[in-house]
C-alpha cells in the first residue's frame, strides 16, 4: 500500500524559499509511489511539514501520534524523496 502524504505548510513568516515549487517538484518526483492525502487529518499516514525557514515555528499538535517530517531548505527534499522511494 502506498503511503498517504498530507502537506502542512507553514504560516509564511519568514520563507527563504518557494514552498509552493517544492511541493510541486515533490509530487512530480513522488508520483506514483504516494497518495497524496486530503486535508481530513485521519486520512493520512505521514505529514511533510513544509517550513519557509530554519526557525520551523508551524503549529504541528494537530498531528500528535503522526509521523512528521520536516522541510525546512530545498536540500531536505532530495533524502525525503529517497527514503520514500527505498521503502517503496
Amino acid at each position: 500500500m502506498k503511503p498517504r502524504i498530507r502537506i502542512k505548510y507553514c504560516g509564511g513568516c519568514n520563507p527563504k524559499y518557494d514552498r509552493v515549487a517544492l511541493v510541486e517538484e515533490m509530487k512530480v518526483r513522488l508520483s506514483g509511489t504516494v497518495e497524496w492525502a486530503s486535508s481530513d487529518i485521519a486520512s493520512c499516514d505521514l505529514v511533510v511539514a513544509v517550513h519557509g525557514c530554519e526557525t520551523a515555528c508551524a503549529d504541528l499538535t494537530a498531528f500528535d501520534g503522526y509521523e512528521i517530517h520536516p522541510i525546512t531548505c530545498p536540500e531536505d527534499l532530495a533524502p525525503f524523496v529517497e527514503r520514500l522511494c527505498l521503502k517503496g
